[in-house]
């Protein structure tokens, strides 16, 4: 072999070591492809401080009682990337008839609660709720003792042209 054709050959071989330890390094430094992204928030998050933050805004529960809002929600889906989702709190020490707020939030802004006034015995429908359609379901209690069933209310919430609107009538008022 001459001179130039061994050099050839190492360079060769110098080169190709290069190529690989480059592309070994790039295997070790990517991330893999089914990771999330990094910073990624979406999806149901009852403790997002988003919800405590809105707490606050709320009117008292009850007129004359100290009945303090709980700040961490008994139900819900809040996801921040939602177009439309809730947050279900009641007031500290609450008891099955005790008043309830359905908080909502669009990509995880609160735009108010879904009533003027608490309803007690309010849930979330997850089956029929969607990313723009909030679904929650209000028993009657009015007339029946608190653990047993009664007439249900189901009221859908939904975004539409920038608000949140009332797709069904609203269950009798609790009375509060």
């Amino acid at each position: 072999m001459t001179l130039g054709g061994r050099f050839r050959s190492v360079l060769r071989a110098v080169t190709t070591s290069f190529v690989l330890l480059a592309a070994s390094i790039a295997l070790v430094s990517s991330p893999p492809a089914t990771a999330a992204p990094p910073g990624s928030q979406c999806g149901a998050n009852l403790t997002a401080p988003q919800i405590a933050l809105a707490v606050r805004s709320l009117q008292p529960a009850i007129r004359g009682v100290d009945a303090p809002w709980d700040p961490n929600p008994y139900g819900g889906n809040f996801d921040p990337c939602a177009t439309l989702s809730v947050a279900l709190v009641t007031v500290q020490g609450a008891t099955g008839s005790s008043p309830a707020h359905a908080m909502l939030f669009h990509n995880g802004e609160y735009i108010g609660t879904a009533t003027p006034t608490p309803y007690p015995f309010t849930s979330l429908n997850k089956d029929e709720t969607a990313d723009d359609t909030v679904v929650l379901d209000y028993k009657d209690g009015r007339n029946v003792c608190t653990a047993c069933p009664g007439p249900t209310y189901e009221v859908h919430y939904q975004w539409r042209d920038d608000r949140v609107s009332t797709l069904d009538p609203l269950p009798p008022n609790p009375g509060r």
